[in-house]
């Protein structure tokens, strides 16, 4: 434009296949390590989409084939609208995780949603960003407030950030807050633990529904996560799909008559059983018989009394209810909720805590648990029952502990789950019934039931946190056997349905009348668990599979995975990948002049882009940034706290952006060994998206499919020629033969050959 002149390769990458062919005619030509380099990240692109498995590769996590095989088959679907109903422990949030990685990396998505229940959202924040290189945004009240305080009280906050984590609580007390994500675009939406969405038959749906129904429909891709679609009925289940598929199960739809014809549901569901794995490490239940004489007398005098209670109406009825309950925890969860006509029970209560055998038994055997650094979690029900059981520990055995609860801030409760699970962090960690849905605690050695809830799907949900995929020991279930009462017929209720011993495996509705049973027992004083009744309600139980429900488990487990599957997912998993990954980044980052330490022995890099790096900055990363982390996977996964060197880390996308944008390694010269060949020609490198094909000419313009081949193995056996004179031929040959190619093909490298006999 302005009458310079400059060099081809400046003008990159306009006229690309002229500047290459002009270049390697004139002899400017890029050092032959770059170009080995580019032709490895070709490589390792065509790689990282094999069969399809490619995009689900570089999360920092062990590759289980099951959830390959569920993340591979709901990316299928476009748009992805996916139920992921996996049972208790086998990896939902990694599977959306997966899904979501692949939809972000292939230019798919470009705002997306979390909603989660609050105590998970930090959760969700921290996993994205350490297994998979997402950067979030948690949409908190302080950040909300950030954003009307910068942009204005009607800024849409989603428009500021289009990768974000909210609550459902969050939504449902806000409700602007959905039609701003609706005004934004979410191109994909996540909900976990979406059985919290609920829709009766005849109902406008209840708040969590409607925050998130509106989103839903109009969002391109969704995601349901539940690991009890079931739990309440078949309707249930179907309002979920119906979130999905709006458009294929109309309001007017009657699933049982669907059911009953057996009209096959759309592929948009996958809920994997540990039976379809091959079962995971066994739980082993370990009844504790509490034999104090003195701590019976004081709780069986305790029940009684608060059995006794009048209960003339409904309402009092649930309050008598749950005082029972209390009253079976703990004297201090009881305490807190008397009234004032109830103050005389306060001395007994105290009096009961004083001499509990269940404390007892902590106090002898916890100190054994921190000796051998054997991490141990507590669950109790209550919030009162917590600072009793933590403040014995402290006062009476002087161990600290962990502490898990609904009034502690998402973040403090990251803050204690992060320091119970350093080596040198507390032995004990005790939470109420908040940390038993979506934590992992599978580095725990045993869980201690301090209490029993009489919901048995909220037991299964306590053990699940530590009975997950990923477990290499048994599951130790801690649990004490009452003498009497109401406590002692929970636990041999639970015994006989085999709750400690094994998962409910979506029995949870059959299980539903388990409670009602035990809160009909509580409001008579006279009442108990009969041997009839126990037999009766155990027959119920097995009985209960009703035929709607069954024909919706069944259509909610069509295709399902299976083990014998196992072995053919992961032989699809290339092998080389990680160590190519590894030779790549490195090789580049030595070429750029990035600083790298790695010292021997050990498999944890440090590269930072120093002083004396070549370029400012690469795409996604600017200078001056440095990084500590590993190529390997199980280096990775055991140490969070070093970066993960892999398909989406800001590191590794750059050098491959650098590589794609710059000339670097495009035109080049060098000699390589066929068997007894000789000769010389070119090779041109054509890619169209991750797949790539080498085209090698001799001079004499023949296709030699054998120079091409020896191109593609790795390691490529080329090394360098010194720079020939302007009249060795070169230049005449690189124009000639460059007339042959295909001229509706764009060049992505080229190369001028010498082919010597291999010895």
């Amino acid at each position: 434009m302005n009458g310079r002149t400059e060099a081809p390769h400046a003008l990159w990458p306009l006229e690309l296949e002229g500047a290459l062919l002009e270049r390697l005619a004139l002899g400017d030509l890029d050092d032959v390590d770059d170009f080995i380099t580019r032709m490895n990240i070709l490589h390792l692109l065509a790689i990282r989409e094999a069969d399809g498995l490619g995009a689900f590769l570089g999360g920092r996590v062990r590759l289980f084939p099951h959830q390959l095989h569920v993340a591979e088959r709901a990316s299928a679907t476009d748009p992805v609208r996916w139920l992921l109903a996996d049972e208790v422990g086998l990896g939902k949030t990694i599977e959306a995780s997966l899904i979501l990685n692949r939809l972000v990396h292939a230019g798919k998505v470009n705002r997306c949603l979390v909603v989660a229940p609050e105590t998970l959202t930090v959760q969700w924040l921290g996993e994205l960003w350490r297994k998979y290189h997402q950067v979030f945004t948690l949409l908190d009240s302080e950040r909300l407030g950030d954003v009307a305080r910068d942009f204005g009280e009607d800024f849409n906050p989603f428009e500021l950030h289009r990768r974000t984590v909210i609550s459902l609580e969050m939504l449902m007390a806000r409700p602007h807050l959905t039609e701003q994500a609706v005004r934004a675009g979410i191109d994909l939406l996540v909900v976990d633990e979406a059985q919290h969405l609920r829709r009766p038959p005849g109902h406008p749906g209840e708040a969590g529904w409607r925050a998130v129904s509106p989103i839903a429909a109009e969002g391109r891709h969704v995601l349901l996560l539940s690991a009890t679609p079931l739990e309440d009925d078949a309707h249930g289940f179907f309002r979920l799909l119906q979130l999905l598929r709006p458009q294929e199960f109309p309001e007017d739809l009657s699933f049982e008559t669907r059911l009953a014809e057996g009209t096959p549901l759309p592929a948009c569901t996958s809920s994997t059983r540990r039976s379809d794995i091959g079962g995971l490490p066994p739980r082993v239940g370990l009844p504790i018989e509490l034999l104090s004489p003195k701590s019976a007398k004081l709780r069986d005098a305790v029940e009684k009394a608060v059995r006794s209670l009048p209960a003339p109406n409904v309402v009092v009825q649930r309050e008598k209810v749950d005082k029972v309950r209390r009253a079976l925890a703990s004297g201090a969860a009881l305490s807190a909720a008397l009234g004032a006509d109830d103050g005389g029970l306060r001395p007994q209560l105290q009096a009961m805590d004083a001499a509990d055998a269940r404390i007892e038994w902590l106090l002898a055997h916890a100190p054994t648990w921190r000796t051998a650094r054997e991490k141990t979690l507590i669950f109790v029900a209550d919030r009162e029952t917590l600072e009793m059981v933590r403040t014995a520990l402290s006062n009476r055995a002087h161990l600290a502990s962990g502490v898990f609860h609904e009034d502690l801030t998402s973040a403090r409760r990251d803050t204690e789950v992060a320091r119970f699970r350093e080596l040198d962090g507390p032995s004990l960690l005790v939470s109420t019934e908040c940390g038993g849905e979506g934590r992992n605690f599978e580095f725990c050695k045993r869980l201690v039931l301090f209490d029993l809830p009489w919901k048995p799907s909220v037991v299964e949900q306590r053990i699940g946190r530590l009975d997950r995929i990923g477990r290499r020991i048994p599951v130790d279930i801690v649990y004490f056997r009452p003498p009497g009462g109401i406590g002692r017929d929970v636990v041999r209720l639970f015994e006989a349905l085999g709750v400690f011993r094994e998962p409910l495996a979506g029995l949870e509705t059959q299980l539903a009348h388990i409670e009602g049973a035990l809160e009909e027992i509580a409001l008579d004083p006279n009442a108990s668990l009969s041997d009839e009744r126990f037999t009766a309600l155990i027959a119920e139980t097995r009985e209960a599979r009703t035929r709607i429900r069954e024909a919706a488990y069944q259509q909610l487990h069509r295709d399902p995975y299976r083990a014998e599957m196992g072995p053919s997912i992961l032989a699809r998993v290339p092998p080389e990948l990680d160590e190519l990954n590894q030779e790549i980044v490195v090789t580049a980052s030595i070429g750029l002049g990035f600083t790298i330490a790695h010292p021997r022995g050990h498999r944890v890099f440090s590269i930072e882009l120093g002083n004396g790096s070549l370029v400012d900055g690469l795409p996604g990363v600017p200078g001056g940034s440095g990084y500590v982390g590993t190529f390997d996977r199980e280096e990775a996964v055991a140490n969070e706290a070093i970066d993960f060197f892999s398909s989406g880390h800001p590191l590794v996308e750059g050098i491959f952006a650098h590589y794609e944008e710059s000339p670097l390694g495009r035109a080049v010269r060098f000699e390589i060994a066929i068997g007894q060949d000789v000769g010389e020609g070119i090779v041109a490198i054509y890619k169209d998206g991750p797949a790539f094909e080498v085209v090698a000419l001799d001079d004499k313009g023949q296709v030699r499919l054998d120079w091409a081949e020896a191109v593609l193995q790795r390691p490529i056996g080329a090394r360098p020629i010194a720079k020939a004179s302007e009249h060795d031929g070169w230049k005449t040959m690189v124009r000639q033969l460059g007339e042959r190619l295909d001229p509706a093909r764009r060049l992505h490298a080229l190369a001028a050959i010498k082919v010597r006999p291999a010895h």
